[in-house]
């Protein structure tokens, strides 16, 4: 019995490690061109807003917007360029909704208390800045129980900065030839 119960608690420590850990996928607006998706020596200039019913301490903004530059710093690094000129993008970031939710609720039952990270996002290279791309990503965690209440919104925000990072970069060529 005592085996089971083990066996039970570690298999569902498997599956509910997906959710928080799960890379969002962004919703194009206007879908970029692989040849303004950005590579090794592209440059990204992160503009962090938020709308105007959103609420979010200036540290958790600084916080947000370090994590989208680490995130895009840490992809581009495996993609190599296929021109040897250096582009400076702006991504425009817009947070649309900033929830940390509540542990209580979310140890109480699953489904309450969500963690919630919306934003919209234009990709754009100057000096036209005309935008390369628009998109929407969302990232919502409801798990219940230990793991509901145990799972912060610090620890959802590198896995959404890791969507946007997805949404904006070139794929490595080891990536590229798995799929």
């Amino acid at each position: 019995m005592r085996n089971i119960l083990c066996l039970l608690v570690i298999v569902v420590s498997s599956v509910a490690a997906g959710c928080a850990s799960s890379v969002p996928s962004a919703e194009f607006k206007k879908p970029i061109a692989d040849a303004m998706r950005l590579c090794a020596t592209d440059e990204a200039i992160i503009k962090l807003t938020t709308a105007e019913d959103v609420s979010i301490d200036d540290p958790s903004r600084q916080r947000l917007e370090s994590r989208l530059q680490q995130a895009i710093q840490n992809k581009k690094k495996a993609v190599q360029c296929k021109s040897d000129v250096k582009r400076i993008f702006v991504l425009n970031s817009r947070i649309t909704r900033y929830e940390p939710g509540s542990e209580f609720a979310r140890f109480m039952l699953a489904g309450l208390g969500q963690i919630h990270i919306d934003g919209s996002f234009v990709l754009s290279l100057p000096p036209d800045e005309a935008s390369a791309a628009e998109f929407f990503l969302t990232k919502t965690f409801a798990w219940g129980g230990m793991y509901g209440a145990l799972t912060k919104i610090t620890d959802i925000e590198p896995v959404f900065a890791e969507g946007v990072a997805d949404a904006i970069i070139a794929q490595a060529a080891e990536e590229a030839e798995k799929k």
